[in-house]
């Protein structure tokens, strides 16, 4: 899977570019604050449909500007394909194919897939639950975009359930029925949640010891979902018997207070919980780890997502950026940075790199990446 052109108009800081970007490594060199993460933004955006920066759709478009559209020509399994996308100000959008209407998303996201490396997070070590469920989601989504439709439609009855228990009392019925759904997706979501952990865990070790080195680390998911290890009967049970004993503190409360909505994935350093114990400089390692890992298992499925990497200078120094690239080398993605100096990446393997100048919203290509600094 590779971006070959990448289009935009009035999308953010940026009123019109259309640059050629057919190699392995793409870099987006400029100024902080010029528009090199709006880009990568808008690749972000064509791969998954939602900015990894702003829920506002608004805040997309181009100040002045009625509408925003990005547009990408992709090769893949599927062939060369052009992908156009649009939205405007008032949240309305329109998803295009070969210049048609999009059939569906399993059409649109069978043709662009991403994995996002960016500083916010290394929340999923330090963050709440919430951010390495979601993770843990968006790895699922990568190997099987279906998967959003069933956290959405598990969403959608926690939503409902919760709704029923504001409203005083909770009709008995009602909420037996809305437990019955909340158990069967629960245990199905625990269940794909549990397959993912499975894909990722070995290629999580290996690149985890080639960036930190020899450094034990461990994958897992603590709470109801993890009884799907089981099976999905078992799963069904856990999360039924947590529902029961729940049942009066969720009526007190009037919250959904039991579900793999809760559950939370944990990561071990050396046999110690990560978020707890984990320097700043493991944190780093942990998530970068992480994301390659998600790499890793998608080669092994035969898949090959854009590797996309948000101000990567300002999170490593020297020495451990040279040992990413020499990892990124070995792996058939194709990889998109964002930096303030493309010469502290080093020499990109086989000179297969198309350098993109940023300057307040406009992209010009630059001939070569100098050396930068030695490792350190």
């Amino acid at each position: 899977m590779r971006l070959l052109a990448l289009r935009a108009r009035d999308w953010r800081n940026v009123a019109a570019a259309s640059v050629e970007c057919d190699a392995r490594f793409v870099v987006l060199a400029g100024e902080n604050a010029q528009g090199k993460t709006n880009l990568l933004e808008g690749v972000w955006t064509l791969a998954t449909l939602r900015s990894f920066r702003e829920s506002r759709p608004r805040r997309l478009v181009r100040e002045g500007a009625d509408a925003a559209s990005l547009g990408a020509t992709v090769r893949g399994d599927a062939g060369t394909r052009a992908l156009g996308w649009s939205l405007q100000a008032d949240g309305a959008r329109a998803l295009r194919v070969d210049e048609r209407p999009a059939r569906g998303l399993d059409e649109w996201f069978g043709l662009l897939r991403a994995v996002l490396f960016c500083p916010e997070h290394l929340d999923i070590v330090r963050g709440d639950p919430v951010a390495r469920r979601s993770f843990v989601d968006r790895a699922a989504f990568t190997a099987s975009p279906s998967h959003l439709a069933l956290v959405r439609d598990y969403k959608r009855v926690v939503d409902q359930k919760a709704a029923l228990l504001r409203s005083a009392p909770a009709d008995r019925a009602s909420r037996a029925a809305w437990d019955a759904h909340l158990i069967r997706l629960g245990a199905l979501l625990s269940q794909r949640r549990l397959r993912i952990l499975d894909d990722l865990r070995g290629p999580f070790a290996e690149m985890h010891a080639a960036i930190a080195g020899p450094e034990p680390v461990a994958l897992g998911l603590s709470g109801v979902g993890a009884a799907a290890a089981d099976g999905l009967a078992a799963a069904e049970a856990a999360i039924a018997e947590a529902l029961d004993r729940a049942a009066a503190e969720e009526s007190r409360r009037r919250m959904v207070l039991c579900g793999p909505h809760r559950d939370d994935l944990v990561l071990t350093v050396d046999g110690r919980p990560a978020r707890a114990f984990a320097s700043q400089g493991q944190a780093r390692s942990l998530v970068l780890a992480l994301k390659l890992a998600e790499l890793e298992a998608a080669r092994r499925r035969g898949e090959a997502p854009l590797f996309l990497l948000d101000d990567l200078t300002s999170e490593l120094d020297a020495r451990r950026m040279r040992r990413l690239v020499a990892l990124l080398a070995e792996l058939p993605n194709q990889v998109w940075i964002t930096t303030t100096d493309p010469g502290w990446l080093g020499p990109l393997p086989g000179g297969d790199a198309r350098i993109l100048r940023v300057e307040a919203g406009s992209v010009r290509a630059s001939p070569s990446v100098d050396e930068g600094p030695p490792p350190g």
